[in-house]
């Protein structure tokens, strides 16, 4: 019975062309988890609060303009960051086509190469202008593909745009 149903799920393997089938379409982006950005939050986090703490405890005028000065500009630098990593959520995308090529928008720049999978459909490989990176598919579905940058050990979350 194994065997029945072992060949079964090879020849619809075979016949969906697989994940070159399944990864060509336009991608989403839904969520993405970057734990430098993540530190760099809990940091101006950090000093936010201390920039607080400093300025309930100082009775200098002078000082406690450096304080809210230095407050106002780790506020500012995270407004920002996650202002752009909104933007990047929000707008970006990334589509593959079934020759090898893609293109993709992060953040509000456009890029577009080409790309290859190995034969496990797990290892995927984005060349632009003679630079290769090497991500990792740590799911595809119809509906969703999560793909690591293992480097900086980002994952980025992405639905379908169309559902095939």
């Amino acid at each position: 019975m194994f065997i029945v149903a072992f060949a079964a799920i090879s020849f619809l393997a075979a016949c969906s062309g697989g994940p070159k089938d399944q990864i060509s379409r336009k991608w989403k982006i839904s969520g993405m988890q970057n734990p430098q950005i993540d530190n760099i939050m809990t940091k101006y986090d950090a000093q936010i609060i201390s920039m607080d703490d400093s300025m309930k405890n100082c009775t200098d005028t002078t000082k406690m303009k450096e304080f809210k000065n230095k407050k106002d500009m780790m506020s500012s630098q995270k407004t920002m960051m996650t202002s752009m990593m909104d933007k990047m959520k929000a707008e970006g995308w990334i589509e593959f086509t079934k020759d090898g090529k893609y293109k993709q928008n992060m953040g509000g720049t456009e890029d577009e190469g080409s790309y290859s999978l190995d034969e496990s459909g797990k290892k995927l490989m984005l060349t632009i202008k003679e630079r290769t990176d090497t991500l990792y598919i740590r799911e595809l579905t119809n509906n969703n593909m999560t793909i690591l940058e293992p480097r900086d050990s980002i994952k980025i979350m992405f639905t379908a745009a169309e559902v095939k």
